[in-house]
């Protein structure tokens, strides 16, 4: 521990003796200084322990006292010695009278005892104190490393920097959400709320994407001060024009030299660590390609294999398919979407082709994370909830959905903006599908592999209309029924015939058929369209 008063009147080989008042315990002693001037305050700081002989008292009235002493405690020095047997016998009762008037401690320094000695002490005392600081910032430095070594990673070591140093600690991503947290047991909602003032002072320095360190709270008010009380530490993490994120440190006391060198290992050790989580997600891009290529070819069981030891995720059994134009979306979107997908747990699968963004979004995370897309001002087109053997289909209607859908403006601009679904976006007609499919091969004039062959693409668009009367258990045959009407040119005898169906019952199920479709089989231009469905669906030629 530092030099204290207590400490200093307790070496009893300086025979030291408190004449009053009594000195509140843990009063430290940054210094300790002799002078017998009539004023030393010039010469003195806060903190510090003052030794005299009193040659400048002479024959002093009790008025010059008190404003002696007054000074010495308006400046902030701790306590008062006075060294008897030098000049005079004896401390003088004026001077106590004073020391009592202010609260000022006062002991008596008797003749054996030089100053030099007790300054010593409170240097030596200091000193020990420093090392003792130094070492265990050493160590706490030493325990942040292993621990982010280890298992635990960047959340173990900002765990154990907030052990050592008794305070809350929370880094944040270039986004301003919490990443890692001092308390592992709390919620990501929860662990925010202790740095809930200073979510503005993070905000302000990832937006100037330059480096630097901020401190609330100390004693001087030109660093700003916290409504909340206490002190508050901030340090950006990564280079200029690249920050990765933002490590805030908050306690009720002031972090002196020793924890912001702990600080300052941790803020390394969170760069590296973050550094290294862009570069693997960097790395992964071009797997991602291979490993979707695999999923077009039905290779579910290989890929999940394949991705169970890698911060890769994949969608349950349902999924949406959502396609970006990467060029469109708002600076630093691809990289937040990226940053969502890259844990084993996120149920978002990312892809690049061509010019294109693509994420395959589990079900159940898709809500939210359609509303996060939204808000952070995306541009994407979404398909239905689809399975993993129509994943083609799923790319066709999320580059349909892009390239038919209806975005708001903004400020009277041409920029578009938000998430179009398939199904509300697509028209359900021949024409409607045939328009889709000629805008989503070049949304914002980018070519795109995923309806690069036009009877591919409106296969997969057919087949999605197709999919109400598939989805019955005698779907396959209904559709099969329809195709030999229509074959008759939609005379009801002959095609009964054929099918082995009385008309009456062929009607009823051609009927039924167009329900589901919303076609009316009694119109032209829907048993047209009926026909060019079946055909494009089956992938088979007119005939």
């Amino acid at each position: 521990m530092p030099a204290t008063l207590a400490e200093l009147l307790a070496q009893r080989t300086f025979g030291l003796r408190p004449l009053g008042p009594a000195h509140p315990p843990g009063v430290a002693i940054s210094w300790a200084h002799g002078s017998d001037l009539d004023d030393p305050t010039p010469f003195l700081a806060a903190g510090q322990l003052l030794l005299t002989t009193g040659r400048q008292f002479g024959d002093w009235p009790a008025t010059r006292f008190d404003d002696y002493v007054r000074r010495l405690r308006e400046l902030g020095v701790v306590a008062l010695g006075f060294g008897t047997e030098v000049v005079r016998d004896g401390t003088p009762l004026e001077l106590e009278r004073a020391c009592h008037a202010h609260a000022m401690p006062l002991f008596e320094v008797p003749y054996r005892t030089p100053f030099i000695a007790l300054a010593r002490w409170v240097a030596e005392a200091n000193a020990a104190e420093e090392r003792a600081r130094l070492d265990a910032a050493l160590e706490s430095q030493r325990q942040l490393s292993l621990a982010i070594l280890g298992n635990g990673g960047l959340g173990a070591a900002t765990a154990r920097a907030a052990e050592r140093l008794a305070c809350r600690v929370a880094v944040f991503d270039p986004d301003g959400e919490v990443i890692a947290v001092g308390d592992p047991a709390l919620t990501a909602a929860r662990a925010v709320a202790p740095f809930a003032e200073l979510l503005p002072a993070v905000r302000r320095l990832l937006h100037a994407d330059r480096r630097a360190r901020v401190t609330l709270g100390a004693d001087d008010p030109a660093t700003g001060t916290l409504a909340g009380g206490g002190h508050a530490v901030l340090q950006t993490l990564g280079g200029t024009g690249r920050l990765r994120g933002v490590l805030v440190a908050r306690r009720d006391r002031a972090f002196d030299r020793a924890d912001l060198s702990v600080l300052t290992t941790l803020a390394a050790l969170a760069e590296v660590s973050l550094e290294q989580a862009q570069f693997v997600r960097e790395s992964l891009r071009a797997l991602s390609e291979q490993l979707f290529e695999l999923l077009l070819d039905g290779q579910l069981g290989a890929v999940r294999k394949a991705t169970a030891t890698l911060p890769v995720s994949l969608p349950d059994e349902y999924f949406v398919v959502v396609t970006m134009v990467e060029a469109e979306q708002p600076p630093l979107l691809v990289d937040w979407v990226e940053r969502q997908a890259a844990s084993a747990a996120s149920g978002v699968f990312v892809v690049r082709r061509a010019s294109r963004l693509v994420l395959l979004v589990d079900e159940h995370r898709w809500p939210r994370l359609r509303r996060l897309l939204e808000q952070r001002g995306a541009t994407a087109g979404a398909s239905g909830r689809l399975g993993w053997n129509e994943l083609e289909t799923g790319l066709t209607q999320s580059a349909a959905a892009l390239g038919a859908g209806s975005f708001r403006a903004a400020g009277g601009a041409e920029a578009r903006t938000g998430v179009a679904d398939f199904a509300e976006t697509v028209p359900a007609g021949l024409l409607g599908l045939l328009g889709a499919l000629s805008t989503s091969s070049g949304v914002g004039g980018h070519a795109d592999d995923t309806t690069a062959t036009p009877g591919g693409a409106l296969g997969s668009l057919a087949r999605a209309r197709l999919a109400p009367a598939q989805a019955l258990p005698d779907g396959p045959g209904l559709l099969r029924q329809a195709e030999v009407w229509l074959r008759h040119n939609g005379a009801w005898e002959p095609a009964a015939r054929e099918l082995g169906l009385h008309r009456h019952s062929l009607k009823a199920r051609m009927t039924e058929l167009g329900e589901l479709l919303d076609l009316d089989v009694d119109r032209f231009a829907d048993r047209a369209e009926l026909w060019v469905l079946l055909q494009a669906g089956s992938g088979s030629p007119a005939r």
